[in-house]
């Protein structure tokens, strides 16, 4: 009879002790979940929450660390993640940030997931902070302050007399044409886009320097991918067409995509236009 009793005494223990354990884990998973944190699975949604909640971030994306990011010494030891389930539920960030274009449908319900969208001008910037902020509870005195530099370009771009003529170039010989992010860029600096085409584009080296820009827009030439595809670098005719013009250097971190840093690089171009007079 006493072996009895005492075995279930000791179930009993067990029992209470197994209730124990999965409450206090549960109420841990509950405190990080009401305590928000972030991760980002891309280039883009890094410069965004860097600049919005850095304070809240838990992970940044797998490029975090590459010579593209604004992470800084410290945020650069920050754990990685990318777009896959097992990895993001790991993380234990009770938000998400993916990508433009990226989805994931089998996340549970509990973590918050916010899509990026993609776009090509300063009106990207506004509604993909506002998502997030809206998500994390922000403040938006960070917006209202990128609010007033967009004005402040806008305004001195209308005010400019004479627009200079620009021409991007990309390490890799590509170009940007209208409805571009860059063209906005060029646009709210002051600037003309010499390129009429459509999108993103590739021209030809003997195309290229049939151009005749007053300012040419460089980027990743310092910061950029080392490939065979750096035309740009290697192609030595491009390279005396650079040279011979007034030439700013935008580094690509600041535009991997319409993002915060896209304000930074039309403020660079239109220092530029007005160091030509």
């Amino acid at each position: 009879m006493i072996f009895a009793i005492s075995n279930i005494i000791r179930k009993l223990c067990t029992c209470i002790l197994l209730c124990f354990t999965s409450a206090f884990i549960l109420s841990i998973e509950t405190i990080a979940l009401e305590t928000k944190s972030i991760a980002s699975t891309s280039l883009c949604g890094d410069s965004y929450i860097l600049a919005l909640a850095p304070q809240k971030i838990s992970h940044l994306s797998w490029q975090s660390r590459s010579l593209l990011s604004t992470a800084d010494d410290r945020q650069k030891k920050l754990p990685q993640v990318w777009n896959d389930t097992e990895i993001l539920l790991n993380s234990n960030a009770s938000h998400i940030l993916l990508g433009s274009g990226e989805t994931n449908n089998k996340l549970p319900s509990k973590i918050q997931k916010i899509e990026l969208k993609w776009g090509e001008s300063f009106e990207t910037i506004r509604s993909n902070a506002e998502l997030i902020i809206n998500s994390l509870g922000l403040e938006k005195d960070i917006v209202d302050n990128w609010e007033e530099r967009i004005r402040t370009l806008h305004q001195n771009a209308k005010n400019r007399k004479v627009k200079p003529k620009i021409l991007y170039l990309s390490r890799s010989g590509s170009s940007a044409g209208v409805d571009t992010f860059v063209d906005a860029a060029i646009k709210y600096a002051g600037g003309v886009n010499i390129v009429k085409n459509t999108g993103w584009y590739k021209p030809d080296p003997e195309q290229l320097i049939k151009y005749d820009p007053d300012l040419i827009i460089t980027s990743y030439f310092s910061s950029g991918y080392e490939s065979v595809e750096a035309i740009a670098v290697r192609n030595k005719v491009i390279e005396r067409f650079i040279h011979s013009h007034p030439v700013v250097e935008i580094e690509g971190s600041l535009w991997p995509c319409a993002g915060p840093g896209l304000i930074q690089a039309s403020e660079k171009i239109a220092i530029a236009i007005d160091n030509l007079s």
